[in-house]
């Protein structure tokens, strides 16, 4: 199955967040899914990733991609 994953979901599954519900980290934990990340959705998680919004270790390397 295909899943759209939004900002919020990308940013907080990264983040190993518990406001992540546990539906949905299911499935962006499953290799078997299909995930589609929008273009709006990484330029918004580059947005928070340069103002120091996330604890994200590896946010920075993020960027070079």
């Amino acid at each position: 199955m295909k899943y759209v994953i939004d900002t919020h979901a990308l940013i907080w599954f990264l983040e190993g967040n518990p406001r992540l519900g546990a539906n949905a980290k299911t499935i962006l934990s499953n290799p078997d899914s299909q995930l589609v990340i929008p273009a709006t959705t990484l330029a918004e998680a580059v947005w928070i990733v340069q103002r120091g919004r996330t604890s994200i270790p590896f946010a920075k390397n993020l960027l070079i991609l």
